[in-house]
């Protein structure tokens, strides 16, 4: 079985700069990085020590594999370009299939990192789990191997398994964060210190380690106080979407209470 020892990158933002740093890491030779910004092509470049390439002519044909990480909008038309190339082609999204992948073209696979990633914050990437597909199985192993070498969690997952996986994914941490983000913007309304709620904002998170988050739950919704339910929607009497959110996930406490 050939080895993936060299990988070309396309993108330039949070899941490419993470990719690039633990694939640089692994030992990985990166033959390059094109972006639709050449400017952040550079950044990115310079700190994974490899060139950036302008234009999409200039892409070396050589490398094992080439790993999209860009939007599930602008892959399609991206991939138009990259029928004749002989490496591996792969994509990094949760929620897009084997089928964005033309039918002329060959060994191909997905290679997704199941995490919310920034720029500026490091990342143990052994934790990450990354879930894999192809419809190849030389190629599946392949890709397999050099996932060990960035993750200790590797898991063949099928298009269909990836997208329950990724909706999931999206409540657990887009729609926890977003209330999050609501709870900062209800304490700055009225002049009180977020950060009185960062300690109950770990412990929830933390409990999640040893606690099933269905045992874990705590509140006025899943106590059935509903004086206190009505007290705080009658607060929200201002905020009528946040008060329509208290609302409806109140009332999905309630319906899911073991």
């Amino acid at each position: 079985m050939q080895e993936i020892k060299s990988v070309f990158l396309f993108g330039s933002g949070r899941v490419a700069t993470q990719m690039a740093v633990a694939l640089k890491q692994a030992g990985i030779e990166l033959k390059g990085v094109y972006s639709k910004s050449y400017t952040n092509a550079l950044v990115l470049a310079e700190k994974v020590d490899c060139i950036a390439i302008q234009a999409i002519e200039e892409i070396p044909s050589d490398a094992d594999a080439y790993l999209f990480a860009v939007l599930d909008t602008t892959l399609g038309a991206l991939l138009n370009n990259f029928n004749t190339f002989e490496g591996i082609l792969l994509h990094t999204s949760g929620s897009l299939g084997l089928n964005v992948f033309s039918k002329r073209q060959k060994n191909v696979g997905v290679f997704y990192p199941l995490q919310t990633f920034t720029k500026e914050k490091p990342l143990d990437f052994k934790s990450i789990p990354l879930l894999i597909e192809s419809d190849n199985d030389l190629v599946l192993r392949q890709i397999h191997a050099l996932a060990e070498k960035i993750s200790n969690s590797v898991k063949v997952a099928n298009s269909v398994q990836r997208k329950q996986i990724h909706l999931a994914a999206v409540f657990a941490n887009n729609f926890s964060n977003h209330m999050i983000h609501l709870s900062q913007k209800l304490m700055d309304d009225h002049g009180l210190d977020f950060n009185l709620l960062k300690p109950l904002i770990k412990e929830t998170f933390q409990k999640l380690e040893t606690i099933d988050p269905a045992q874990s739950q705590t509140g006025p919704a899943i106590r059935g106080d509903e004086t206190i339910l009505a007290e705080h929607l009658n607060l929200l009497n201002d905020k009528p979407e946040i008060q329509q959110i208290y609302q409806l996930l109140s009332d999905s406490i309630k319906k899911n209470k073991l």
